[in-house]
């Protein structure tokens, strides 16, 4: 039986053990997905030493396991972090007409999970699922900057990066200088790097373990606030994504955040 058929009967054993208002046995659960008793135990005895089913020592029958809460607690996370940050970029476009955005880290590159526009009359657009580059923009430097400069290098490598705008830093030992920067100030900034003209600042996201989940900023056209100090920025985002951090779980009084992580996934 080929992994993707093996994947199939294991998610319809899981669905039927789901909507079954109670525990089922090996040949009942055969009979009902029109599979052979061999493959129904086998299916079983997989999903059950993964925590997924569980056996009633008794009655020798199934019913669904512990182990999906655990799924089912990613989904509810990730859900509840898009709308805290949905909450937090809506508030700071009305206030302020910023453009907001909340992205994740896949491997080298970003990926853009949301995005919240401002009535400016300067859209700056970003889609979610939308990739973007990490060493040009505000939201992928704070992705980055908890890493150590050696996994930076094995993500990114030596460079040249890709030239986005006159200012974009396209070296490794330029980019892990701002990155040091960045890191000791808690927030990163990409001043007309990605789009020339346009500032960003940007600030991680922390999860419970003190590991960076995510990374949120803001963007606005220098044109358009020319009086606006990034400092103040910086602090509005810094404030909206500690409050984040908190609701996810992070203790910032026992943390381990500050020390260089060295997970490149």
């Amino acid at each position: 039986m080929s992994n993707s058929l093996s994947l199939e009967k294991g998610l319809h054993i899981l669905g039927l053990l789901k909507t079954s208002n109670e525990p089922l046995g090996v040949r009942e659960v055969a009979r009902r997905l029109d599979l052979s008793p061999a493959v129904a135990q086998r299916m079983l005895n997989t999903l059950a030493s993964q925590g997924y089913v569980e056996q009633d020592v008794d009655t020798r029958r199934y019913q669904i396991g512990y182990a999906v809460l655990g799924l089912a607690q990613h989904v509810f996370q990730r859900g509840r972090l898009l709308s805290l940050t949905e909450a937090e970029l809506q508030a700071m476009a009305s206030e302020n007409g910023f453009n907001g955005f909340l992205g994740v880290r896949r491997g080298a590159t970003g990926v853009y999970v949301l995005g919240v526009q401002s009535d400016s009359p300067v859209v700056i657009r970003a889609q979610p699922g939308e990739v973007m580059p990490l060493h040009s923009t505000a939201l992928g430097k704070a992705l980055l900057f908890n890493l150590s400069d050696e996994a930076v290098a094995n993500l990114l490598g030596e460079g040249p990066f890709e030239s986005r705008t006159s200012r974009t830093l396209t070296n490794l030992q330029s980019l892990l200088e701002q990155l040091h920067l960045a890191h000791s100030l808690g927030y990163a900034t990409a001043i007309s790097e990605n789009i020339e003209g346009v500032i960003s600042v940007g600030a991680p996201i922390y999860d419970a373990s003190g590991g960076t989940i995510a990374a949120m900023s803001v963007a606005f056209p220098r044109a358009l606030q020319p009086k606006t100090k990034i400092t103040d920025i910086a602090q509005k985002v810094l404030g909206a994504a500690a409050r984040i951090s908190k609701a996810m779980g992070f203790d910032n009084t026992t943390s381990s955040k500050g020390r260089p992580e060295t997970d490149v996934a």
